[in-house]
């Protein structure tokens, strides 16, 4: 026996076999590809009842464990009826655009995949690709050559990053103001 210890199993839960994954992903497939046809011929508004769902939420014990599929299918059927449905070809948004096939199919890619960004040691391949896909839209924005832009996982970030660029455009020292503690 080497000197090596033998890692346990990781949680099936967490990490069933590639088999149950494949079954389970096939069958969220389906099940949102019939979500969206619904939402697609429905309101653009929210139809749920909110007290109602709030207090169907409140008897749902969260610390006995439930099967995956069952949780999937009763999510996606509240948030079909709990939500703007953006993904509606009538929701007509300002910001909030509908979701496209291709930007669904790279939220799974990167989903199932978590690189991690912060380091390009830890993802060269990602922020690779990223690079030349931040130049076509800067171009296509009527940026400068030579622009920098990333791209922003969210609000908070995007909002907090517009902050500090407005606060450094504004007052140019800002950005080289070391914190006060």
């Amino acid at each position: 026996m080497s000197d090596t210890k033998r890692l346990s199993a990781p949680a099936a839960a967490f990490f069933p076999p590639r088999a149950e994954r494949e079954r389970i992903d096939d069958s969220l497939t389906r099940s949102l590809s019939e979500a969206v046809a619904r939402v697609s011929a429905g309101p653009v508004v929210r139809t749920i009842d909110t007290p109602a769902f709030r207090t169907e939420l409140a008897q749902i014990d969260f610390e006995r464990p439930r099967d995956l599929e069952e949780i999937l299918a009763w999510t996606i059927a509240r948030m079909a009826r709990g939500i703007v449905q953006m993904s509606n070809p009538r929701h007509f948004g300002l910001i909030n655009s509908g979701p496209t096939l291709p930007s669904q199919c790279a939220d799974r890619v990167t989903s199932a995949l978590n690189p991690q960004l912060a380091r390009s040691a830890s993802s060269p391949v990602p922020l690779a690709l990223e690079a030349p896909v931040i130049r076509l839209i800067a171009r296509l924005a009527g940026f400068p050559e030579g622009a920098t832009q990333y791209f922003a996982t969210g609000g908070s970030e995007a909002n907090g990053t517009s902050l500090l660029c407005a606060l450094t455009a504004a007052h140019p020292r800002f950005s080289a103001a070391s914190p006060r503690v």
